[in-house]
């Protein structure tokens, strides 16, 4: 998520990158991976302090507020 204000990057939540990468989901997308969405949270949010197991807890939270369904897939 790039949000930016007076040429200075706005730190998000983690809240507001779980969000955005599901609506990124591809069309048509019904499933988000829970390893790919946290591996994409710890790119776009270094600054972060959120485990693993509550940015498990957003995405379980938010996926199906936007019709998806979640992929248990962190062992894989």
């Amino acid at each position: 998520m790039n949000v930016w204000t007076n040429c200075r990057r706005i730190k998000v939540t983690a809240n507001e990158l779980v969000e955005e990468l599901i609506l990124r989901a591809r069309r048509g997308q019904i499933i988000i991976s829970v390893k790919e969405t946290i591996a994409a949270v710890r790119r776009d949010g270094p600054h972060l302090a959120e485990s693993d197991c509550e940015l498990v807890e957003l995405i379980v939270d938010l996926a199906p507020t936007f019709g998806m369904f979640v992929a248990f897939d962190l062992r894989e």
